[in-house]
Order: structure tokens, then C-alpha cells, then sequence
């Protein structure tokens, strides 16, 4: 690692709390670094970002040039943003950004017009939740008898549901709560 990747990758992991892996990766190339420090300028969630860099962006890169990308440092920037306000799930994120690198449309764009929005009203959740609890009572018996691998059983029914929609933060809380009852 030359000098100025070291310093670059202290940086990532100190100043930012990047992981060695994804700090490494963006501190050894050029064009990811670039593209990196660009979005972070335009939205202050360095690990966000940072992720999707290193996977998304990294990959299709590979594809094409820099200057053949039909989405900017700002797009990210956006896409990084809805993910931590919980506009959008990380899964849903991957499927926003696979149209922005096709058609070079705006993340937030996409969203509102796909209707992707991630769904975190309990009042919307806790129906679908009751319904996949009626319908599954031999693994809710299960469940209160101490196999808590089941919550994920259900936490997944949901969030198939919901077409991935469901906040699975929410969900789980939900999923919990009903089970314990």
C-alpha cells in the first residue's frame, strides 16, 4: 500500500469508522476514492455511502467508465440518505439503484414513482403481522415453547408480504410484542 493509500485508509477507518475491508477497497482505487469523497460531500454518511460504493457502484464500474455512468456522486449521495431516514429498505435500495445505473433516473424519483417507500406504520403492519400469526399456529406454539429461531420465520413472512416494504426494524418490535401476548 503506497503512502498516500495508507493515509487514505487511516482516514476511512479513524475519521469515518469505516470497516478495514471497505476502508482498503476505497483507499486503493482512485475512482472509487473520488467517487466516495464526492458524495460525502454532499451527505455526511460516510458507512452508507461507503457501502454502496464498494458494492454497487464497484461493480458496475467494472462494466463502464467513470464517464459512462448514468448516475453521479449526487444520486448516491440521495440513495444513502433515503436509506438511513428509512424512506427505503438496504434490499429495496439495491433495486433503486440497479434503475438508476440502467436509465440514469433520480433515486428519489424512482422511488415515488415505483411506490418503494419503506412502510413503518404499525397500523399497517400489525394486520398482516395478526394474519401470518392465524395462519401459523403450529410454529407460534413453537415460538412460546422456546425455538426464538421462529421469529425469523415470521419477520420474513412479513416482509415477503409486504413485498420487502416493511420497515424489518418495525416488524421484528411488532412480531415480538404479538408473539409475547
Amino acid at each position: 500500500m503506497s503512502e498516500s493509500e495508507q493515509k487514505l485508509f487511516d482516514r476511512y477507518t479513524s475519521e469515518f469508522g469505516l470497516n478495514n475491508e471497505v476502508a482498503n477497497i476505497l483507499a486503493r482505487d482512485e475512482k472509487l476514492s473520488s467517487f466516495y469523497e464526492d458524495a460525502l460531500s454532499q451527505n455526511n454518511s460516510p458507512v452508507t455511502i461507503a457501502n454502496i460504493i464498494t458494492n454497487e457502484v464497484a461493480r458496475e464500474l467494472k462494466e463502464k467508465q467513470r464517464n459512462e455512468l448514468r448516475f453521479g456522486s449526487f444520486e448516491i449521495a440521495g440513495l444513502a440518505k433515503m436509506i438511513d431516514n428509512e424512506t427505503i429498505s438496504s434490499k429495496i435500495a439495491k433495486e433503486v439503484f440497479q434503475q438508476m445505473a440502467k436509465n440514469g433516473e433520480n433515486p428519489t424519483q424512482i422511488v415515488k414513482t415505483k411506490g418503494l417507500m419503506q412502510i413503518s406504520d404499525p397500523s399497517k403492519i400489525s394486520p398482516i403481522i395478526d394474519e401470518i400469526i392465524a395462519t401459523n399456529p403450529d410454529n407460534v406454539a413453537k415460538f412460546k415453547a422456546g425455538n426464538n429461531k421462529l421469529l425469523g420465520f415470521f419477520v420474513g413472512q412479513v416482509l415477503k408480504n409486504t413485498g420487502g416494504k416493511a420497515n424489518p426494524k418495525v416488524v421484528n418490535e411488532l412480531v415480538i410484542q404479538k408473539l409475547k401476548q
